[in-house]
């Protein structure tokens, strides 16, 4: 696809990003502001609503369902994540269905429909397509060992014993400390054997996070403790 017919939007609580395929155009727009936010106001930006043909939109957050595609149904879906998630979680939210064929299951998962009609919007012609990010770490994540990749002050981990998973979970987080202890409850809870092999860190983090990290015998890239 022409980069400039095509976005890319990564949603989250605080706002959003930006990017075309090219990654010559991006910004961020906080949700506080995306009311103001007009169609001719793209165009500022460099890009043109009118000629975007394609929308990526991505979203990284806890309100998601992992379920053996045996056991879903359109039926029960909706008691499914009121089960898991809570009642008031799914009001104003709209449910979206991604299989995952690697884990015979499907990720269901909700995005705000404020959101998903602001991005209407703002790109009417265009087709937008919604993916939760468990959806690219998962078969992303190797056979043995706890894949963990950041996004937005969130941990998304996928843990994984000869090839089996036992974990995927989206972990927010405001300090190195607490990620760092979640880390260390997972690895007591399952038994893992710590070493250099046992995090398996997918994507680019921030070099201070990782410092901070070490400090708590959390293996990184860069800086390795023995625990």
């Amino acid at each position: 696809m022409d980069s400039l017919h095509s976005l890319h939007l990564s949603l989250h609580e605080g706002g959003l990003e930006y990017q075309d395929a090219s990654g010559l155009v991006f910004g961020h727009i906080d949700w506080s502001k995306s009311g103001k936010i007009q169609k001719e106001n793209w165009e500022k930006k460099g890009i043109n609503p009118t000629k975007i043909e394609q929308v990526y939109v991505q979203i990284c957050h806890t309100h998601f369902l992992l379920i053996p595609q045996k056991y879903d149904s359109p039926i029960y879906r909706i008691g499914f994540l009121e089960k898991a998630l809570g009642e008031d979680t799914l009001i104003g939210q709209e449910i979206h269905v991604q299989p995952i064929p690697s884990e015979l299951a499907n990720l269901l998962f909700l995005i705000p429909s404020d959101w998903k009609d602001l991005i209407s919007y703002w790109f009417p012609l265009s087709e937008i397509t919604y993916s939760h990010y468990l959806e690219k770490l998962l078969p992303q994540s190797p056979e043995n060992g706890l894949s963990i990749s950041i996004q937005n002050q969130k941990a998304c981990m996928v843990l994984r014993k000869s090839g089996k998973l036992v974990l995927a979970n989206i972990y927010p987080y405001t300090k190195a400390t607490e990620l760092a202890f979640y880390i260390h409850s997972i690895r007591d809870s399952y038994f893992i054997k710590w070493n250099s092999n046992s995090i398996h860190w997918i994507g680019e983090i921030d070099s201070h996070l990782y410092e901070e990290l070490s400090q708590f015998k959390i293996y990184t890239p860069t800086i390795s403790h023995e625990a």
